[in-house]
C-alpha cells in the first residue's frame, strides 16, 4: 500500500496526495478491519481448529482484494480495505499459532521467527510489482497490485487441506491418538513411543484440561485471572504494541514520503528504492530468526531497539540537512542509507520475534485467544499511527522522527524489566518460568532437570503423582 500511495495515477484517480488525513484513514482501515475481527477469530480457531482459521482468513481476503481492485470510488476502495484487514486478522491468528505448536522444540525459535520473516516475500513481490506497473499509463497501474493479492489467498485456501491438525489443538478436543500420529510423523519419524513424542505429550496433557477457557469462547478470563496469566498477557500487549509503533509502520507505509523528505522527487525513484528497502530487511530478518535460538529473545529485543532510536536521531538530522540544502546530495543519500540501515536492524532483532513472542508467552489453553488479543492491540497501534503519521510529516515533517527517537528508549526499558527470557525452554516449561514472583529473573537462570520434572508433574522418583 505504501507503493501504491507513491503512485501519480492513485494519487489523481482518487484525489489524494502522498500525506494527509484521507490517506491516513486509508491506511488505518486496514487495521480498523482488524480490529473488528478480534472476537472471532480466537473462537473459530478453538472451535474449527488452526487449519480452519487460515482458510476462513484467506477466503475473506479474496473477497476484499476483489471490492478493492474493482473501486469506482473512495469509499468502496476503504471498504475494500476494510474486508482485507478483517480477513488477515484470522490469518495473524491462526498461522503463528500452528507454526509454534507444530515446530520441533529445538526448531521452534527459528521456524516460528522464519514464519513472520516470509512477510518480507510478500512485501518485495508487491513492492517490485508495484514499480513495474508505475510504467503504465493507465488506471491498471493500481489495480494491477491490488489483483495479485488473490493468489496467495489461493494457494493458502487449498493448501490448507495438505496440511495436518495442530496436534496441541487435538488434544485440547480430545482427539489423542490423532495427536500422537501428528507427533510421530514429524518429531519422532514416525514411531509413536519415541522419546520426544513421548515428553510432549505428556506435557501438553499436564497443561490441557477438561475445563480449560478455550472451551468456552466468551471467556476470556483466562488471560488476566491468574499472576502468570497477567504477566503473559503485559508481554503479548507490549511486544504487539512495540512491534508497530517502533517506527517500522514509516518505512513499510510511508517510505516514498520519507524519500521526498530527503529531496528525492522522481517517482520512479523512489518506487525503486521503495523496492530495494524490504530485499534487504529480508536478509536481516532470515539472519535473526538463525540466531534467535542462540542469542536469545532479550538481546535480539533489546540492542537492536536501542539502535533504532540511534537510527532516528541520524535521519532527523540528515533529513534536515536535505530539505535546507536541496543540492546537497550527501545528506540526500545519508538520509537513504539510514533508512535502509533501520529496517535491516529491525528485521533483525523485531520481525523474526513479533509473532513467535507472543505465541511462547502463551499457554496453549489461552493461545489462540491471546493471540487474537495481541493481534487486535497490534491493530489498534498500527491504525492509529498509520493515521497520525500522515498530517504529522504534511505539518512537521522530518521533526517527527524525534517521538521514535526518545519512544524506543522508553521500549527497551520497558523490555528489560517485563520481557523474560524464552530461549531453551518448551512451551509448557514456560509455565514455571511466568508462575515465578519476578519472571525475567526465572527466566535467566539456567535451566536444570528440576524445571522439566516439575512441568511434567512428576516426583523425584520419575513416576507420575497420582
Amino acid at each position: 500500500m505504501g507503493g501504491l500511495n507513491g503512485m501519480v495515477s492513485y494519487q489523481d484517480y482518487f484525489g489524494m496526495s502522498m500525506e494527509g488525513s484521507t490517506t491516513g484513514i486509508i491506511f488505518a482501515m486496514y487495521n480498523i478491519g482488524s480490529v473488528a475481527a478480534v472476537f472471532f477469530t480466537g473462537p473459530v480457531n478453538d472451535y474449527f481448529g488452526r487449519r480452519w482459521g487460515m482458510f476462513t482468513g484467506a477466503a475473506i481476503v479474496i473477497i476484499g482484494t476483489v471490492v478493492q481492485a474493482t473501486s469506482a470510488g473512495r469509499g468502496q476502495f476503504l471498504g475494500g480495505r476494510f474486508v482485507l484487514g478483517f480477513g488477515v486478522s484470522f490469518c495473524c491468528v491462526s498461522a503463528p499459532c500452528y507454526v509454534s505448536e507444530m515446530a520441533h522444540p529445538k526448531w521452534r525459535g527459528t521456524l516460528t521467527g522464519l514464519y513472520n520473516c516470509t512477510w518480507y516475500i510478500g512485501s518485495i513481490i508487491a513492492s517490485w510489482v508495484v514499480y513495474g506497473c508505475s510504467f503504465i499509463d493507465s488506471n491498471s497501474a493500481w489495480r494491477i497490485p491490488i489483483w495479485c493479492q488473490m493468489i496467495t489467498s489461493g494457494i493458502v485456501v487449498i493448501g490448507v487441506f495438505f496440511l495436518p491438525e495442530s496436534p496441541r489443538w487435538l488434544m485440547a478436543q480430545d482427539k489423542h491418538n490423532e495427536a500422537v500420529k501428528v507427533l510421530a510423523t514429524y518429531h519422532g519419524e514416525g514411531d509413536e513411543n519415541h522419546p520426544m513424542v513421548q515428553l510432549q505429550m505428556k506435557e501438553m496433557m499436564s497443561q490441557i484440561s477438561a475445563e480449560a477457557t478455550d472451551k468456552k469462547w466468551w471467556d476470556y478470563s483466562g488471560l488476566w485471572n491468574t499472576h502468570s496469566a497477567r504477566r503473559r498477557l503485559i508481554c503479548v500487549l507490549g511486544m504487539a504494541v512495540f512491534g508497530q509503533i517502533s517506527g517500522n509502520s514509516l518505512s513499510s507505509y510511508y517510505m516514498p514520503v520519507m524519500l521526498k523528505h530527503a529531496g528525492i522527487t522522481q517517482q520512479h525513484k523512489r518506487l525503486a528504492l521503495n523496492g530495494i528497502n524490504p530485499v534487504l530487511c529480508f536478509f536481516g530478518a532470515i539472519l535473526g530468526a538463525r540466531l534467535t535460538d542462540v542469542i536469545g529473545r532479550r538481546p535480539l529485543l533489546l540492542y537492536s531497539i536501542v539502535f533504532c532510536s540511534c537510527c532516528f536521531a541520524i535521519i532527523t538530522g540528515t533529513s534536515k540537512l536535505s530539505l535546507d540544502e536541496p543540492k546537497n546530495t550527501n545528506a540526500a543519500n545519508g538520509t537513504v542509507a539510514m533508512i535502509f540501515i533501520f529496517g535491516i536492524v529491525f528485521s533483525f532483532g523485531w520481525t523474526p520475534l513479533q509473532s513467535a513472542y507472543i505465541a511462547e508467552c502463551l499457554s496453549t489453553d489461552i493461545r489462540a485467544k491471546g493471540t487474537a488479543i495481541g493481534n487486535f492491540a497490534s491493530s489498534l497501534a498500527s491504525a492509529v499511527i498509520q493515521y497520525s503519521s500522515a498530517p504529522a510529516f504534511q505539518h512537521i515533517k522530518y521533526y517527527f522522527y524525534l517521538v521514535f527517537v526518545f519512544w524506543d528508549l522508553f521500549e527497551a526499558v520497558f523490555i528489560y524489566f517485563f520481557f523474560p527470557e524464552t530461549k531453551d525452554r518448551t512451551l509448557e516449561e514456560l509455565s514455571e518460568v511466568f508462575e515465578a514472583p519476578n519472571p525475567v529473573h526465572k527466566s535467566l537462570e539456567k535451566r536444570d532437570a528440576t524445571t522439566v520434572m516439575n512441568t511434567l508433574n512428576l516426583t523425584g522418583h520419575g513416576k507420575l503423582e497420582a
